[in-house]
């Protein structure tokens, strides 16, 4: 399994290339600027991968601002997110943080993933973990063979996600928190929506929200 990051856009967001590299099979994750898209098609021409999936974390407008332009790039592959993130898809965009984002109406989903549905590329297959709190259609994307985790805007080095914003909900922002504590294996790398990647364990021991959520 290989992957890039692409962090681009006025929120910095990490849109997510992940392929196998024996079938070539590449899943797109979080297309949230033109930018990104771009140069993620010429890493995948570059590499004649075949994008399977575009997969958004959750709804917000900075994950989901280059759907649009994703499903131009990559026609053959499904844009999958959540059944939560469907039903708010569209939301934000005209708010100002769509705006901000430079956010475009999304198409619909191809496909809709619920808790414990597997995507798979290649040999390389992630399980979906519904992560509600930071918006109603968090999802995590999570390889156990790879120990990789995609987790949105769940967790992030050295903080968590927002619980502020309409929709957004703390205390389901903490039990998912516990979930992929649970769930996914400590020694984990854990890439966030935003920001540096890093490791579950890491988060467990130095994060002082997550700290103050196991005390």
């Amino acid at each position: 399994m290989k992957i890039r990051i692409f962090p681009t856009g006025p929120f910095v967001v990490n849109t997510v290339l992940i392929w196998d590299e024996k079938s070539k099979e590449a899943m797109l994750i979080d297309p949230g600027s033109k930018e990104a898209v771009e140069s993620v098609q010429d890493e995948v021409e570059r590499r004649d991968l075949e994008v399977k999936y575009i997969v958004n974390t959750h709804e917000h407008p900075d994950h989901t601002a280059a759907n649009a332009w994703a499903k131009l790039s990559f026609p053959e592959a499904k844009l999958v997110m959540h059944p939560e993130s469907a039903k708010n898809l569209n939301f934000w965009v005209e708010s100002e943080i769509g705006q901000l984002a430079g956010a475009e109406y999304s198409p619909l989903p191809d496909e809709t993933v619920e808790e414990g549905d597997f995507l798979k590329i290649g040999d390389q297959s992630f399980r979906v973990l519904h992560t509600p709190g930071h918006s109603p259609g968090s999802i995590v994307l999570y390889s156990p063979e790879g120990k990789l985790a995609v987790v949105g805007d769940l967790i992030f080095k050295d903080s968590i996600g927002r619980y502020d914003l309409p929709m957004s909900n703390f205390q389901e922002l903490k039990t998912s928190i516990f979930k992929v504590l649970k769930e996914v294996d400590h020694k984990a790398t854990i890439i966030p929506g935003h920001g540096e990647t890093t490791e579950l364990e890491r988060e467990l021991h130095h994060n002082l929200f997550i700290r103050e959520f196991i005390r």
